[in-house]
């Protein structure tokens, strides 16, 4: 997770239920699987890696645009016109931004590089995130997908605060040295920042998941390790709600209500993301070694491509109420029709859209095998907003795997569970 808004510029509570039933916060290496976060659009794609902005971005790039334009760069260059002043300002901000996206890449990459797929980064409006289909799954893996950004972020403030003294002693030779020396000594401070508020030692930032990775590593017990690091994460968010009452207030500090509210924002984005983690674990360890194949059911519903939108609705959504259908070619699965699908489709066009045209593809829906544990069909339902999972074995469609059949076992296990462990 990267924040500009620090810069001036994701407890266990009921049932553990709660965690299947909703997304997990979003946060750096949180899984949001496969799915673009609402309200957010496509702005470009990098190392097949689609890189959308979330409408609360634009919220945030007005600020920091504001900030520059209005106090920052006027202070340091009185000089500069009006007109100047915002040029440069928009440019350093964008070019901040493209920092976050370079952080956020860095942690896909590496990702990659461990198996672990990436669909898409955010830009929202505490910065980034990175959506993974999966976990890490080794400490190995995730100590170096979570420092990957933070290293990005240190690279890039060193190497903009060298420009900024290169062309601040440059200068006086060359004029328009001024403007790189202005944005450059903007970038490096920021970027350095960035770095060290994301290495705080707490979930969901990335020196909980470096910190999280050292204790799995070490202890060999991931619960244990999540836990600890959640713990960091909850500490760290009360730090903050207090640093904002003190802003709001004036205890300590100028009393600055909106810096105070947006301490108190990030703080209750920061406990939450850090809550949710912490769940996803006690889930896992809920489910312990179960598998998905005695869950799954074999006797479903499927339907081939090149049905009609409204046959769909007609002999499968209305009389089965069913929310999913698996579509596929024989054994082999195609995609996948939701009920949010078919709401895309005006109802005039029912009788002549192909279920294709508007289903997921195959490549874009997470699946499971009848051998993968329960904890990975958690995961996977975690961030999905489906009914079921589609379950495959070597390329065929073997059966289909009910959220609510997975809910049902968790709910049993927890009430059979001893007092103590609940």
């Amino acid at each position: 997770m990267t924040s500009p808004l620090l810069n001036g510029q994701t407890s266990h509570t009921g049932s553990n239920l709660a965690w299947i039933k909703r997304r997990p916060t979003l946060a750096s290496g949180s899984p949001q699987y496969a799915r673009t976060v609402p309200g957010s659009i496509r702005v470009a794609r990098i190392f097949g890696i689609d890189i959308n902005v979330h409408f609360s971005w634009i919220v945030i790039f007005f600020v920091v645009v504001t900030n520059l334009s209005e106090s920052i760069y006027p202070d340091q260059f009185p000089q500069w016109s009006r007109q100047k002043t915002f040029v440069v300002s928009a440019v350093s901000a964008s070019l901040f931004f493209a920092s976050v996206v370079a952080h956020e890449l860095a942690h896909s990459l590496v990702a990659r590089r461990f198996q672990m797929t990436v669909s898409s980064i955010t830009l929202f409006m505490l910065g980034g995130v990175a959506s993974l289909t999966r976990e890490p799954p080794s400490a190995k893996a995730e100590f170096f997908m979570a420092a990957a950004g933070p290293f990005t972020s240190i690279v890039i403030g060193i190497v903009a605060v060298i420009i900024a003294f290169a062309a601040d002693a440059a200068q006086a030779s060359i004029s328009w040295l001024q403007v790189v020396s202005a944005v450059a000594g903007y970038l490096g401070p920021i970027n350095l920042i960035v770095a060290i508020f994301n290495l705080v030692p707490g979930f969901p930032l990335d020196g909980g998941r470096v910190l999280r990775a050292a204790i799995w590593g070490i202890t060999k017990d991931r619960l244990r390790a999540t836990r600890i690091a959640a713990r960091g994460g909850q500490l760290f968010a009360g730090l903050l709600f207090a640093v904002g009452v003190a802003f709001v207030f004036g205890i300590g500090f100028p009393q600055n209500e909106l810096q105070g509210i947006l301490y108190g924002f990030i703080g209750y984005f920061v406990w939450n993301a850090a809550s949710s983690s912490l769940q996803q674990e006690q889930l896992a360890s809920v489910v312990g070694g179960a598998k998905v194949g005695p869950l799954m059911t074999t006797d479903f519903r499927s339907t081939p491509p090149g049905v009609m939108v409204g046959q769909i609705i007609r002999d499968f959504v209305l009389p089965m109420n069913l929310r999913a259908i698996p579509v596929a070619s024989g054994d082999r699965l195609v995609g996948l029709i939701t009920i949010a699908d078919l709401r895309k489709v005006e109802q005039d066009r029912w009788p002549t859209t192909p279920v294709e045209q508007v289903m997921t593809p195959a490549s874009d829906i997470s699946t499971v095998s009848p051998d993968d544990p329960l904890g990975t069909a958690l995961e996977r339902f975690g961030g999905a907003e489906v009914p079921l999972l589609p379950v495959v074995k070597d390329g065929r469609l073997v059966g289909v795997l009910y959220r609510e059949a997975v809910i049902g076992y968790v709910r049993m296990q927890e009430m059979l569970a001893p007092e103590g462990r609940r």
